[in-house]
This record gives C-alpha cells, sequence and structure tokens, in this order.
C-alpha cells in the first residue's frame, strides 16, 4: 500500500455529494450488462457508486452473478460499506495494480480516470496487464478516461464552482511530456469549513492506453464518447473504450 495520501483519505468524505449524480448511472449499467457477465471486476470500487446498481441488475437476472471491488482506501471503503447494505458486492481493500483478486471475471472495467490515479506509467501497463490476465475467455475490460488536448508545454488552469453548499476552487497544472496532473481543490462550506484536497495522477491518451492494452493480448473493440455511446471523435471529452480478450 501507499505512504502517500490517498485519492480516497482526499475526497471520500465529499465523493457521494459532488460526484454520485456525475454519470447517468443507468447508461452506466446498460453498457456494462451488454455482455451479461456474470463474474465482474471493478478496479477503484470507491463508495461503490457503479458496482452496488450494476450488481442489483446483474443479480435481478441470475442470482450467481458476482460483483467484486478493489480500492485502496479504507475511507470510501467505509463509505461503500454503509451504501451497500444489502451485501451486493465483494471488497477487498487493497492497491488496483498488486491485489487484484486471483479469480477469473467476464467482466473487469475503471471508471471516471481512476486508472491515471496509478502515477507511474509502468504500474498502469502492470495493472492492465493484470487485468487481462484475470479475464475468461472473450471477457472484457471497459475503460473510461478522460481526454486532454496535450502540447509540448505544461499547461495550468484554475476554475471556480459551487457544489450545493460548497465553493470548490481548482487548481491544477499538467504537464504534457510526463502526462502529469498535480493539483489541489479548496473548498469552503457555507457553515465555515475549509478544506485543501491535494491529487497527483497521470494521463494517458487514448492511444497510450490502446498500447498498454495490445502489449496485454487485449485488442480494441469499441470506443464511445459517452456512457450513452455517443460518437468518439476529435471533440470528445472522454472516452469509453472496450478491449477484447481473443483467447
Amino acid at each position: 500500500m501507499p505512504e502517500h495520501p490517498t485519492y480516497g483519505a482526499a475526497f471520500a468524505d465529499v465523493y457521494d455529494e459532488w460526484y454520485g449524480t456525475s454519470d447517468d448511472l443507468n447508461a452506466v449499467v446498460d453498457l456494462l450488462t451488454t455482455w451479461k457477465p456474470r463474474r465482474v471486476l471493478e478496479l477503484g470500487v470507491g463508495t461503490g457508486r457503479i458496482a452496488i446498481p450494476l450488481a442489483a441488475r446483474l443479480r435481478a437476472d441470475d442470482e450467481s452473478a458476482t460483483v467484486v471491488g478493489v480500492d485502496e482506501s479504507p475511507e470510501m471503503l467505509a463509505l461503500f460499506a454503509t451504501n451497500d447494505a444489502g451485501g451486493l458486492v465483494r471488497a477487498v481493500l487493497g492497491d488496483m495494480v498488486d491485489d487484484q483478486p486471483h479469480e477469473m471475471f467476464d467482466l473487469v472495467f475503471v471508471s471516471y480516470n481512476t486508472l491515471f490515479n496509478v502515477v507511474e506509467r509502468n504500474r498502469q501497463r502492470a495493472c492492465i496487464a493484470r487485468a487481462a490476465e484475470r479475464l475468461s475467455d472473450g471477457g472484457v475490460l471497459v475503460i473510461d478516461a478522460c481526454v486532454i488536448e496535450t502540447n509540448s508545454n505544461a499547461t495550468s488552469g484554475a476554475s471556480t464552482e459551487q457544489r450545493g453548499p460548497w465553493q470548490v476552487h481548482t487548481a491544477t497544472l499538467f504537464d504534457a511530456a510526463s502526462g502529469t496532473v498535480t493539483g489541489s481543490i479548496t473548498s469552503r462550506h457555507e457553515d465555515g469549513r475549509v478544506a485543501v484536497r491535494p491529487f497527483t495522477i497521470t494521463y494517458s491518451s487514448p492511444e497510450q492506453i490502446d498500447s498498454m492494452c495490445a502489449a496485454a493480448g487485449l485488442t480494441l473493440e469499441s470506443r464511445h464518447g459517452s456512457w450513452q455511446k455517443t460518437a468518439f471523435d476529435d471533440d470528445s471529452a472522454r472516452h469509453v473504450s472496450v478491449y477484447r480478450n481473443l483467447r
């Protein structure tokens, strides 16, 4: 387990409040159930925002369906345990690279830029390779991630927005050469609370992810610009990419 503060430690207390409605969960679950998987693994399960409704949908059709979620953050998994009162998902406390369960899955997925929380590219590559090893014959890996316009210079950015009772100021610095995005979110609650939430991620482009997946024996089957399966093009702000295990 890493010694540095995790994303979960910094954001668990507001994660569901800020990001719980960031996606149309019905669309997410619709896409992830396309292949009618019986055994599913989510890497970076967090508070269970996706895994829990996905498990409910799968269990409604097949009571033997299994969903497992791995996360390195005890803070996130504490909230997960409260959200999953029905025990639909098996949670594993561990690193999404080194502690993937030694089981086979029909579907493995990584959502909402979580792959980029693995801050070393060789570790991202290892994460994908190990996920590929855990895919059943014909199994599918789904990766949901943002698309950043890159250039040769470091790029800074800042924004301020209101999220419910929180005023949220985000400052970032992106180094295109390394893919490193460093930043902090300073949040001020209307009751006077102030919290500074630092983060570091390493961005990999769709082409770089394609290369990692190809090295792991996976082939790109489809790519969408959203969970609603909108077309992916040069203006897309994110991609939902589906990779097939051809064994």
